[in-house]
């Protein structure tokens, strides 16, 4: 009865940490979606695919805080606090890309674009240790 009783709490946990697991990987495909749309924007000189790209960053930016990142124990890097600040600075970003576009600062915005992307990757290579 407790090996039965055991194996199911494990079933149960790895069965969360899955779900989990995926609704991650799908939190991040749509922020990759959404960049590659605020790109097209730029490609098109098309403020609505600017917009629709950064509403669909924003939605999803507000589910990175709330993925639980394991840190290595030795380690005192924080995940969880850099995904925290990260979206704030990328939404800010966001804000200005929109803004500037509108008041026709191209170069300025491209390089907002930049930094977005730069900050992903970032986080990537410290989070998944690339």
């Amino acid at each position: 009865m407790k090996k039965m009783l055991i194996v199911l709490i494990l079933l149960g946990s790895t069965m969360i940490m899955a779900e989990s697991s995926a609704k991650m990987k799908k939190s991040m495909q749509n922020l990759e979606m959404s960049m590659a749309f605020i790109q097209k924007g730029f490609l098109y000189n098309h403020r609505g695919r600017i917009q629709k790209g950064i509403v669909s960053l924003r939605r999803e930016l507000k589910n990175i805080d709330s993925f639980v990142i394991k840190n290595d124990s030795n380690t005192k890097f924080n995940a969880q606090q850099y995904a925290v600040t990260e979206t704030k600075a990328l939404d800010l970003m966001a804000s200005r890309i929109l803004e500037g576009f509108d008041a026709g600062h191209k170069e300025s915005v491209l390089l907002d674009f930049q930094q977005m992307l730069n900050r992903c990757v970032t986080c990537h290579a410290l989070v998944r240790k690339w």
